[in-house]
């Protein structure tokens, strides 16, 4: 699974990072972000790595140590 975030300022210090739906295929994600970047956007593709642990821009990665962490 692999989604889009894209980061963008509005005038302030701090950036706005928004995260797409997730998609199936790494092609799909490549196909938006591609878009997204024709419109301006700084955008970088994220991937879920279920099958390799996690790491890297993973936000649920945290969760699943939480969960793993009450088990």
């Amino acid at each position: 699974m692999y989604r889009v975030k894209t980061t963008y300022r509005t005038g302030t210090d701090r950036p706005i990072i928004e995260h797409g739906p997730w998609h199936d295929s790494r092609k799909v994600a490549e196909h938006w972000a591609e878009q997204l970047r024709i419109a301006g956007y700084a955008v970088s593709i994220e991937s879920q790595n279920i099958h390799t642990g996690g790491g890297g821009d993973d936000d649920n990665a945290d969760l699943a140590a939480a969960l793993a962490g009450m088990a």
